[in-house]
């Protein structure tokens, strides 16, 4: 432990390596953290803490980063260039011409820092290796699993002792809305497979289906019907893709950690509290939550804005939709509602592009390695976002901007000039002022359905 602790801490690489553990820090801090920090830093809930914790994180890191000698940065392709200069050009429009342009230029500028975010783990990855960060990515999802599980075991066993009954939200702890964690665990538990391709973590493999054992267990707990989807779905799709002599193994791994997860899920959730309350403590929801009504109210709405939509953020003021919520729990329908109909095909081709390009690859691969790990979290990622705020919530957009980075294996990488690191920090740190200054906007509903800012909905 030492030695690694050294090894962090000493060498060329060592900046690389301390921002990348900084980078995990910020996660424990804005949730199992949060209950300490958010006092201490002049807030009254964990959600808005998330994200000044990610936009400072983003601006610190900038201006660290242009400090050195040199700085490598991956290039994107040519499509994606285009597709993202095409989504900020549109949305640059569509936002002029919508009800609150301030709040839909917030928008775009938050996702401006998670494109940052983007390069700055691109640049992690250009200096130490890709495989080098995928192996701080599976201690820190394996530590991050194994203290949430803990927490989660020791909530529920107050819980019993008390005799108080838990709801879905009361036993994890550091989110506001469980759903939170949820968007974090359909990208952590495919990480906890790199220990199945990694040849220094398999020692540890056992100790990872535990992890995600646990985890299986938190989601039939917390009835996130939307992220079991997206599991087995991904699953199932990784393992149609992966050459047939690696199915075995991938799927064999997954299905004992389910199935372990799924006895405790019956011993603990389902067995145990009948000792202790006299009717269960869980219950199988069927409904839709009302997303069904949100999703059938943009198709009826957007005919009036077809091709530029009503503005970054604006369903987060959109007039008589069904609920209150700030976002319409569907990253493709989020964007043809507040993009138009334009920029919702030319993302839906691009992620289904690349969704189709990374099975593609790893289907014709030689050998089945760590990339296993990403495409699965990626594409439950993807998955999940189309029954959640996985767009618009903190944690998740950064945890997602640092998949994507270590999904651009074989990419082209750029030495960045001095002047477009100045130009790169300048543009930062005016939006993450910026951002980090709208919390106290007066045009904040003090409503509790988060978009941007815990009180998500903007006055009308």
């Amino acid at each position: 432990m030492l030695n690694q602790f050294n090894k962090v801490c000493s060498g060329p690489d060592a900046f690389s390596r301390i921002i990348l553990l900084l980078f995990f820090v910020i996660f424990f801090m804005g949730s199992l953290l949060s209950g300490y920090l958010s006092g201490f830093a002049g807030l009254s809930n964990s959600y808005d803490l998330k994200r000044i914790l990610v936009i400072v994180f983003v601006m610190v890191t900038m201006v660290l980063l242009s400090w050195r000698k040199s700085v490598s940065v991956v290039m994107l392709s040519r499509y994606t260039c285009w597709v993202i200069s095409t989504i900020f050009i549109v949305g640059l429009i569509s936002a002029l011409n919508g009800k609150h342009p301030f709040w839909s230029l917030l928008e775009l500028a938050n996702f401006i820092l998670m494109i940052c975010l983007f390069f700055i783990i691109g640049s992690i990855i250009a200096d130490i290796g890709k495989f080098e960060v995928l192996r701080y990515f599976f201690w820190f999802s394996l530590f991050f699993s194994l203290c949430t599980s803990l927490k989660f075991f020791l909530l529920l066993l107050f819980h019993l002792l008390d005799a108080n009954r838990p709801d879905l939200h009361s036993l994890v702890s550091g989110f506001m809305n469980v759903r939170f964690f949820n968007q974090l665990q359909v990208m952590l538990m495919p990480l906890l497979c790199l220990s199945f391709y990694m040849d220094e973590l398999k020692k540890f493999k056992w100790l990872a289906v535990l992890a995600f054992s646990f985890l299986w267990l938190i989601l039939l707990q917390s009835e996130a019907r939307g992220a079991l989807l997206a599991i087995v779905l991904s699953v199932f799709a990784v393992h149609y893709f992966l050459p047939v002599q690696a199915r075995k193994y991938f799927t064999y791994s997954i299905l004992t950690a389910i199935v372990l997860g799924l006895a405790l899920w019956l011993l603990l959730i389902v067995l145990l509290p009948l000792f202790f309350f006299d009717s269960e403590i869980w219950q199988l929801r069927t409904g839709s939550s009302g997303r069904v009504a949100m999703w059938i109210y943009i198709l009826q709405e957007i005919p009036q804005q077809i091709l530029i939509g009503y503005g970054p953020m604006s369903f987060a003021w959109a007039e008589a939709k069904p609920l209150p919520n700030a976002h319409p729990h569907n990253a493709l329908l989020q964007f043809l509602y507040e993009y138009g109909v334009v920029i919702f095909l030319l993302v839906a081709s691009w992620s289904v592009i690349k969704l189709a390009s990374m099975f593609r690859e790893l289907k014709q691969a030689e050998i089945v390695n760590a990339d296993v790990a990403v495409v699965f979290a990626l594409c439950s990622a993807w998955i999940y976002s189309m029954f959640d705020g996985m767009l618009v919530m903190p944690l998740s957009q950064a945890l997602l901007a640092a998949l994507l980075a270590l999904n651009c294996r074989d990419k082209k990488v750029i030495e960045l000039s001095i002047s477009r690191r100045i130009v790169a920090v300048a543009v930062v740190l005016v939006f993450g002022g910026i951002l980090v200054s709208s919390l106290a906007k007066p045009e904040l509903n003090e409503q509790m359905y988060p978009r941007l800012w815990l009180q998500g909905l903007i006055k009308n």
